[in-house]
């Protein structure tokens, strides 16, 4: 299944949480830049705390957390408390892998079984991945998910769908899983990918692409407490951009997701993708500012634009226009059919 037909997801149905940097490996293209070398993993207290601040919200609204990295599964032990503190606070928990652990059928299920929490699973399997992880492991992994109940899909990245590597990898998959639980994503062109992934392979255009996003629709929470509204390439943005909704050691998370209920930019990337603000960006008069070409991924295009420093100052403008915000408020209750914003508009009044 490609992107073009994933479902869209309501606002914060789901949280992810960045658990750590850490992975077994460094490949090519983590956006995150992942590796044996990294440190960064959440503290056990700021997870908790987070997961009950999750559960609370809007009288349980939320529905679940998924628990990303880096490797989820290097660090085991906080895995299986953090996934079953999410559980005991009602939460539907998945989490994503590489599956470097499964190193046979036996130790796969073993391990699952002390991850009974976790309710689904999302199976890294691509040309990188594999230069390091054999694909028999993501066999283990798929064997050990249906064992013991738990969904699955497998998660193939590549850079380029027409590439021999790419489509010898995915007839070893296909071998092994489902053809409706395999999602092709495009590598997005930051972290590590940036440095090391040939753009030339990518499609590019003199019109950026038209696709909604429903990566947004799902903000990660990092271990330093801040919030970004996707775990795309945005994170990897160090300047301030509309699209970083706060950070915990500052707000509480209501506080935060309240605020992005009502952030125009944020919801309009969500209805029409990228192409809404390039739009407003050309009747401001700043056509200068847009890139002359666009990959025809919508996550890379909006890298391109947040990143964009010129544009900060274009982006708090248009965030305060009355007439956009109204505009964005119908097109969530139109096409989403999300009406807090709408509400916000006409009363004037927080969540």
């Amino acid at each position: 299944m490609s992107l073009d037909n994933v479902p869209e997801i309501p606002f914060l149905y789901n949280v992810g949480l960045f658990t750590t940097y850490k992975c077994e490996v460094s490949c090519p293209h983590c956006l995150v830049e992942a590796g044996p070398q990294r440190k960064e993993e959440i503290l056990l207290k700021d997870a908790f705390c987070w997961i009950k601040q999750i559960a609370a919200y809007r009288n349980n609204y939320i529905r679940g957390i998924s628990l990303t990295g880096g490797e989820p599964f290097y660090n085991l032990a906080n895995l299986i408390k953090i996934s079953d503190f999410g559980d005991e606070c009602g939460l539907i928990v998945s989490a994503i892998t590489n599956g470097f652990w499964a190193v046979n059928q036996e130790q796969a299920v073993k391990i699952l079984r002390k991850l009974h929490s976790i309710k689904m699973l999302a199976i890294s399997a691509d040309v990188h991945h594999q230069k390091y992880i054999p694909i028999e492991r993501i066999s283990n992994v798929i064997h050990a998910a249906k064992e013991c109940n738990i969904l699955y899909r497998v998660y193939i990245c590549t850079e380029d769908e027409n590439s021999e590597e790419h489509r010898e990898l995915l007839e070893k998959v296909q071998k092994i899983a489902e053809p409706d639980k395999i999602d092709i994503f495009s590598i997005f062109l930051a972290g590590r990918a940036q440095k090391t992934i040939n753009i030339s392979d990518y499609q590019i255009s003199d019109d950026p692409p038209i696709s909604a996003c429903w990566f947004s629709s799902s903000p990660v929470i990092f271990p330093d407490g801040k919030v970004v509204a996707c775990i795309g390439p945005l994170i990897n943005i160090k300047s301030p951009h509309p699209l970083i909704l706060g950070n915990l050691r500052e707000h509480s998370l209501k506080e935060i997701f309240d605020t992005a209920e009502a952030n125009p930019i944020l919801h309009a990337i969500r209805i029409w993708g990228p192409k809404k603000l390039i739009e407003k960006i050309k009747e401001a008069g700043f056509s200068a500012n847009l890139p002359q070409k666009y990959s025809k991924y919508s996550c890379n295009v909006c890298y391109e634009l947040m990143s964009n420093t010129r544009l900060s100052d274009f982006y708090s403008q248009l965030a305060q226009d009355a007439i956009f915000k109204t505009k964005v408020a119908y097109g969530r209750a139109y096409f989403l059919q999300e009406t807090k914003m709408l509400e916000i508009c006409k009363t004037g009044s927080s969540i």
